[in-house]
């Protein structure tokens, strides 16, 4: 979901949070509902119009639902967007167009 939009200076900043009910599990794909805490990352983005774009956007860390699971905890990615580690969206990582959809 997209809280706001704003343009300062030569640059646009977009605040934004996931709001998907679930997240799986990157290492034994358990679904979970569960969350652990929430944090903000800043990604950048290629440019809209030539002004520079970045993304702050709220993400949760859940508590895996799988009790044999080697992780305790993970953080939720958003499809074609974010990656684990990631400072850069998906779309500036790679070189392609980003798609803004799940979890939003």
């Amino acid at each position: 979901m997209v809280n706001s939009v704003v343009r300062i200076g030569k640059s646009v900043r977009i605040a934004a949070r996931c709001t998907a009910p679930t997240a799986r599990c990157p290492a034994c794909r358990a679904v979970s509902s569960r969350v652990h805490s929430r944090y903000e990352r800043r990604l950048a983005d290629t440019a809209v119009s030539g002004q520079e774009t970045a993304i702050d956007l709220e993400v949760r860390r859940f508590f895996c639902a799988n009790p044999d699971c080697v992780k305790k905890t993970f953080a939720e990615q958003v499809d074609q967007l974010t990656f684990r580690y990631g400072r850069r969206t998906l779309s500036l990582q790679t070189g392609g167009v980003g798609a803004w959809r799940t979890g939003w």
